[in-house]
């Protein structure tokens, strides 16, 4: 028999999330920095976060809850996704005080209702978010809450950083905010030991 290829990939891959309405609890917020992005040629720099939820009721080959995460600009513009996304989680819209400076690690360990979808790529991806109906329960939260500053960072706090992923220190050590800036990059299982190969989320 031959070694046929095909568009299928059906080696390596992971369990995802199914589409449909899940409840879910955020569980961690990590402040990517300043990172470089190109689109159409065009070359932009924006700071970025990112939001992983955990899914209870769909667990993963080690009987763990599910994660799915979703990438961000750090912007409340009524344009962005995440002040779209918060409206629809909080219910409301943010006042003119609120926008002027919203601290989104409050948001860690608050349950909501997240749309997953298919997305054009194959992969599940978050469609909508919103909050818990009134009432309604939920299992307890199973992983660690990790609220990740770039600024705290910065500062010699080390700790968040530690439990990141290795795919996800590598994000935070590509941003602008530590070019050229010779500072303690956590435990050694992060940084110059790192290969450059994608993030694996």
């Amino acid at each position: 028999m031959g070694i046929v290829a095909t568009t299928n990939d059906s080696g390596g891959g992971y369990a995802q999330v199914p589409s449909g309405v899940h409840k879910a609890r955020c569980v961690k917020i990590i402040d990517l920095g300043t990172q470089r992005q190109e689109f159409s040629g065009e070359v932009s720099w924006k700071r970025q976060v990112m939001l992983i939820w955990e899914i209870p009721g769909q667990d993963n080959m080690n009987g763990e809850p599910m994660t799915i995460s979703k990438f961000y600009t750090l912007s409340l513009h009524e344009k962005s996704n995440l002040g779209a996304d918060l409206t629809s989680w909080r219910g409301r819209a943010f006042t003119e005080t609120e926008k002027q400076g919203f601290d989104i690690s409050n948001l860690a360990g608050v349950p909501c209702m997240l749309n997953v979808v298919e997305g054009n790529n194959g992969k599940a991806k978050i469609s909508t978010i919103m909050p818990l109906a009134k009432g309604d329960e939920m299992a307890g939260q199973y992983n660690e809450t990790v609220i990740f500053s770039l600024n705290e960072y910065q500062e010699g706090n080390i700790e968040s950083f530690n439990k990141l992923s290795d795919g996800i220190r590598r994000m935070v050590l590509r941003c602008k905010e530590l070019e050229g800036n010779d500072i303690d990059m956590g435990d050694g299982n992060n940084g110059a030991d790192l290969g450059s190969d994608d993030v694996p989320f």
